[in-house]
């Protein structure tokens, strides 16, 4: 058996050397170096910071990150711009984009979500006892650099409710 083994491993090294053999039909091919850069980084880096809830940043990640190419009504030599809404379930952005695929303006609006912890301590901060009945999160960028954030939170202590508008502008 031992044997037997100890055959069966050098009959599989033996296959894998013949299949290196070396081969004069092919040649090497050089290409060209390229530079591979996202087309909406400024998008990103405007609209996604330490204040912006996660369930946003992955619809702005697609928004993005989204093919213009793949829309029907697209055509390189048209230079109006292309309007597309990317939908969550307690949200959305609508985004306009070039021809090139860049970003002209978003416009992103998101209710009852997650805040992240930076935001929620400040709107609790001072507000002990208080619920957060609803919020309200929308983001307006815009190519010139024309970027709001908001929130919009709503709170409740029995009877008592209060509201706080929370700005993050650029």
């Amino acid at each position: 058996m031992k044997q037997f083994v100890t055959l069966l491993i050098f009959l599989g090294l033996a296959c894998m050397v013949f299949a290196q053999k070396h081969n004069d039909r092919i040649t090497a091919v050089t290409l060209d170096a390229i530079t591979v850069s996202p087309v909406n980084v400024d998008y990103m880096r405007k609209v996604n910071d330490g204040n912006t809830p996660e369930v946003v940043k992955e619809l702005q990640y697609k928004a993005a990150n989204f093919d213009v190419t793949s829309l029907y009504e697209y055509d390189k030599k048209d230079k109006h711009t292309f309007e597309v809404v990317f939908k969550a379930s307690n949200g959305d952005i609508i985004a306009s984009y070039t021809s090139d695929g860049s970003i002209v303006t978003a416009f992103e609006n998101f209710e009852n979500i997650v805040l992240p912890m930076t935001v929620r301590k400040m709107v609790f901060d001072g507000n002990e006892g208080w619920k957060m009945e609803k919020n309200r999160y929308k983001c307006v960028f815009s190519e010139d650099n024309l970027t709001k954030k908001q929130y919009k939170v709503t709170l409740t202590d029995g009877h008592q409710k209060k509201k706080m508008t929370l700005d993050f502008d650029e």
